[in-house]
């Protein structure tokens, strides 16, 4: 049991200091310096792409779920009658004949 401790320690410790050694440290450049703009940069344009991605997906599935929403409720039936009658005395008589 205390082995498996110490392999599961030695695993986690490993994969938590390989993601920290994957960001890019710009501390090593002055602070004045073209290399640590860009350096600035570049990181921050990894970071807003992914989060812009997860915003994106996000949004796209409750737009999805908006649309299955909408095809479902009456007020889409009750649209279309509307488009498609020609003055408001027309489409208050397909609405009483509905109902």
């Amino acid at each position: 049991m205390k082995i498996i401790k110490i392999i599961i320690s030695v695993l986690f410790i490993s994969l938590f200091n390989l993601t920290f050694s994957s960001a890019e440290d710009c501390s090593k450049y002055d602070k004045l310096s073209k290399a640590y703009a860009k350096c600035t940069s570049d990181k921050l344009k990894k970071e807003t792409s992914q989060k812009a991605e997860e915003i994106k997906s996000k949004t796209a599935k409750k737009i999805e779920e908006g649309k299955k929403k909408f095809n479902t409720s009456k007020l889409k039936d009750t649209l279309i009658k509307f488009k498609n009658s020609k003055n408001h005395k027309e489409f208050m008589e397909k609405m009483k004949n509905d109902n």
